[in-house]
């Protein structure tokens, strides 16, 4: 985890505290408040989105975990300890008492937390109070939505699985929105008839918007650069809904890297909103991503086109070299305001592969005459991206 400085967040039982690779120090910050939320305990833990309207700022979102101070098995019965209600100090209580969910951000900006059990902790073991070894129990079968803009949970729409999952279950996000699950292990090798079995089904959650019309965006780039020249996105009338007027303001590019999952992280995972305005009428502008690699390393990454909430099928790209390694950083082209537009000269000036800063052109986007144009993204972040909506004659 990385603070807003740059400098990777620890964990460690109660303890937290700040790194600083460069000077080799080590600051220690306030101890976690409620429960102990690292391994065993686990807590569900997802850095929140960065976005435009919290100025891509940094905040680390633990959710459960639990209250022991005694971690030694042989003298504490682990399992009958009821997992924390807590969510550290960004909200008061979390609706579901669940060490080791997983938070899995989806494309509106949205969390949905599943898996993990009402009692004990991770882990497996031998000890006479372990069921089959498992170190947990009272699986939670019932799913979340989280909203971070405010700070609720919802349980509303939502359908239990009928799958146990226990310790070594997870679920990763899929480039058309759904969420693929699978997974529960809590032993050291296959046993198909413990009372928690080794678990091999898997299931799929579709979210609200996955059986809506998806936007179909055209002109996404393949390579998305730090800082450059911003680019051209365009989509249609039906895109918006027939209605670009009102459509326009609420649509967003963003990124997804869904991460590695294991152990209840989603390793990696990140979202970022690209920085955006739109032009009605004719001609389309897009930007490039703010200089800072630190924000969204480089890495393959998914983008989607997200319209009122409902999300474009992901693209996976590459944001900058792909290799972890200094980055070209180059300064960021600035955006044109939103508004209505008569035609007019694309101001972009650089390369057709994100790269930034070099010759090209976007003449294509320029000659559209009855286009409709949500233009340039992203003096903010990660590639910009323009849209650019069609209208019918």
């Amino acid at each position: 985890m990385a603070h807003a400085q740059r400098k990777p967040v620890h964990l460690g039982n109660w303890v937290t505290g700040l790194f600083d690779l460069v000077a080799g120090k080590e600051t220690f910050l306030s101890n976690v408040p409620h429960a102990v939320q690292t391994y065993p305990a686990s807590a569900a833990t997802v850095m929140l989105p960065l976005t435009v309207a919290n100025n891509y700022s940094a905040t680390i979102l633990m959710c459960s975990g639990s209250n022991i101070n005694d971690w030694n098995p042989n003298d504490n019965t682990i399992i009958d300890i009821a997992a924390s209600k807590s969510l550290g100090t960004v909200i008061p209580r979390c609706l579901r008492v669940v060490p080791w969910a997983t938070f899995i951000i989806l494309p509106g900006a949205t969390l949905f937390l599943l898996n993990g059990p009402g009692m004990g902790t991770a882990g497996y073991g031998t000890q006479d109070w372990a069921i089959d070894e498992s170190d947990a129990t009272d699986p939670i079968t019932a799913p979340l939505i989280y909203y971070p803009t405010d700070r609720t949970f919802t349980r509303a729409g939502l359908a239990n699985s009928t799958i146990n999952r226990l310790y070594h279950s997870s679920a990763l996000l899929l480039a058309d929105g759904a969420v693929f699950v699978a997974g529960s292990n809590p032993h050291a090798y296959y046993a198909p008839d413990a009372t928690y079995p080794t678990e091999y089904r898997t299931e799929m959650f579709y979210p609200w918007y996955y059986f809506e019309r998806r936007p179909e965006p055209a002109g996404l780039l393949s390579v998305l650069s730090y800082g450059g020249s911003y680019f051209n996105v365009t989509l249609s009338n039906d895109d918006m809904n027939g209605d670009p007027a009102t459509y326009a303001p609420q649509t967003k590019p963003v990124l997804i890297r869904a991460g590695y999952s294991a152990h209840a992280l989603q390793m990696g995972q990140r979202y970022l909103e690209l920085n955006s305005t739109y032009t009605i009428n004719l001609d389309g502008i897009v930007s490039q991503l703010p200089p800072d690699a630190k924000l969204f390393t480089p890495s393959p990454t998914m983008i989607h086109i997200v319209v009122v909430g409902v999300p474009s099928v992901g693209k996976m790209i590459m944001v900058g070299s792909g290799v972890i390694k200094a980055q070209t950083l180059n300064a960021v082209t600035p955006l044109p305001p939103s508004g209505v537009e008569q035609n007019t000269t694309s101001s972009n000036n650089g390369t057709g592969n994100g790269n930034g800063g070099g010759p090209g052109n976007h003449a294509g986007a320029a000659t559209l005459t009855k286009d409709l144009l949500v233009g340039g993204l992203a003096s903010g972040m990660l590639a910009l991206v323009g849209l650019m909506m069609m209208t019918m004659a």
